[in-house]
């Protein structure tokens, strides 16, 4: 039953939408930020802490005693 009610409100139309922005001015200029030619760079700067944070709660978890 929930998956028919799940199917039935995806064919309602295109009124169903998750981002009411995405289509507007604002919405196409953020894209256009996010997604420009420095996009892989900006990925790397916003990834590089994880490996940083990733090795910091190892050694704390193997070298604190229990």
């Amino acid at each position: 039953m929930k998956k028919a009610i799940i199917i039935l409100a995806s064919l309602a139309g295109p009124d169903l939408v998750a981002c009411p922005t995405c289509n507007t001015e604002t919405g196409i200029a953020v894209r256009a930020g996010i997604f420009n030619d420095a996009f892989l760079q900006t990925l790397g700067e916003v990834l590089a802490p994880f490996p940083v944070l990733a090795l910091g709660l190892f050694l704390v978890n193997r070298l604190l005693p229990d």
